[in-house]
């Protein structure tokens, strides 16, 4: 009796592995890897698959089981070129669910993060990040509390949320291939959407419904440059050094050329001096992010030319921290230059503590008053606001006043200077923007769906060949040149 039972129980074995085993061959992954999981990783990632499949019911490629088309050579070259997109992509896409787990990760974490796919899949995402980011990542996949059901909304109609946000995820890889990392953790950029789906409510002949949040979609980046300590600088690009309050200390020669400043020109200066006033939130955000987690890419932002308007620029700052003490010393950031000098007949000049706004056009003047102020008019005329320029140059910190600007008074602040008609996030993988109502949007996680907007001057870019000059970071001579400052 006792003999029965053993080759009972060893025959369910043998079949309950059989099954798995053949559970497992049916996994979109290489044989190699599928007949050496364990039982626990075939219900995990066959569980992944599943919810994948759901939110994408006709499949992600020939990868992920979809019977490839070959009536149509257009649809047939389409999915080609998709299966070759993880390969060039210089990141990894990565699917989650609004509980935190990962539906789908690319094999491309690996390069970035030292972590396989398979360990990834099917796991919390609040795993792998730093605890300080866990709310962060909470209100990235949570869906604003705002939203309300539109009549033009159909049916089981699906759209999107923008979601562009860093975080710090968990790095295993060799010090010397993970760039720059802290305490195991390496700063993400990641873009992408949330996936929204609309039910339509028959409610007594009114309109209603609901909404089902169906996961974020998203691509990861490492940030650029891996080594800040040596780069290539193109004629398109400078670099800057500044106190932790972007105060700027060094300025590469490159900007006369870019920006029409002298180097001196901007030394001892902050840089919220020279960037347009519908940005400055886009520049606090990021100097926020910065100062939190280490790195930081920011939106496309406007930087004031000296003789009149402004260029796009898109940077990619670092803290650098003194080799002695380890202690956050100075930002390290590389500009890139994305246009040409435009809005030439508004000139901008900024000296000392005064700021005065004179333009060409001859019915718009501007001056700075006594009282240390300046007064800031559209190219109408039409409205102004008036803002202390004390504020404006705080040498230590940067004063969260200097943003707060009355919305109550029926004034728009896009019409500082003039060009917008709404404020706009650029995204700073794309040239997309979407438009923003209030600054708080650029606490939280909560962005408005994208909206067409024109690029700013972007084909205006002429390819320039790689120059021969490179930036060195030499933290312990920042260390002496601002000991002496």
């Amino acid at each position: 009796m006792k003999e029965k039972s053993k080759n009972a129980a060893r025959t369910r074995r043998e079949k309950e592995n059989a099954e798995f085993l053949e559970l497992a061959k049916l996994l979109p992954l290489p044989a190699l890897i599928t007949s050496n999981l364990d039982k626990a990783s075939v219900i995990r990632l066959t569980t992944s698959y599943l919810k994948m499949r759901h939110v994408f019911p006709d499949g992600l490629g020939n990868a992920w089981g979809s019977t490839p088309s070959y009536s149509n050579p257009k649809e047939s070259n389409m999915k080609e070129l998709g299966s070759n997109l993880l390969q060039t992509l210089d990141g990894f896409i990565f699917v989650v669910a609004p509980d935190g787990k990962m539906m789908y990760i690319s094999e491309t974490a690996s390069t970035h993060l030292g972590l396989s796919q398979v360990e990834l899949t099917g796991n919390s995402i609040y795993e792998y990040i730093h605890n300080e980011d866990h709310e962060e990542m909470n209100r990235v996949l949570t869906l604003p509390p705002a939203m309300q059901p539109h009549p033009h909304l159909l049916y089981n109609h699906e759209f999107e949320i923008e979601r562009t946000f860093f975080i710090r995820m968990k790095c295993v890889l060799a010090k010397r291939n993970a760039g720059l990392t802290t305490n195991g953790y390496k700063v993400i950029h990641c873009a992408g959407y949330l996936k929204v789906k609309f039910f339509h409510l028959e409610n007594n002949g009114h309109f209603d419904g609901c909404f089902q949040n169906i996961g974020l979609v998203a691509v990861g980046h490492s940030l650029p440059p891996s080594a800040i300590t040596e780069i290539k600088l193109h004629s398109n690009m400078f670099m800057f050094r500044a106190s932790l309050d972007l105060k700027l200390i060094f300025l590469d020669a490159r900007v006369f050329d870019l920006t029409g400043y002298e180097p001196q020109d901007l030394i001892e200066k902050t840089i919220y001096h020279y960037i347009h006033g519908c940005d400055i939130f886009d520049m606090r955000f990021a100097h926020s992010t910065l100062l939190c987690k280490g790195q930081v890419t920011t939106k496309y932002y406007r930087f004031l030319a000296k003789d009149g308007g402004w260029v796009w620029i898109q940077s990619y700052a670092t803290i650098v921290h003194n080799s002695r003490s380890s202690r956050p010393h100075c930002i390290v950031s590389v500009n890139y230059v994305l246009s040409k000098q435009e809005a030439k007949d508004l000139v901008l000049t900024s000296h000392s503590n005064e700021c005065s706004i004179e333009s060409i056009n001859s019915t718009t003047k501007a001056s700075s008053s006594t009282n240390n102020s300046a007064k800031y008019s559209d190219s109408s005329g039409s409205s102004s606001v008036s803002v202390e320029m004390d504020r404006w140059n705080t040498p230590n910190t940067v004063n969260n006043d200097l943003y707060s600007f009355d919305w109550s008074n029926g004034q728009s602040w896009n019409n500082l200077y003039c060009p917008l008609t709404e404020s706009s996030i650029h995204s700073s993988s794309s040239c997309s923007s979407s438009a923003i109502s209030s600054p708080e949007q650029f606490l939280s996680c909560s962005f408005s769906s994208p909206q067409s907007m024109t690029s700013p001057g972007y084909n205006n870019v002429q390819g320039t060949t790689p120059g021969y000059t490179s930036v060195i970071v030499d933290t312990q001579q920042y260390a002496n040149e601002y000991a002496v400052h």
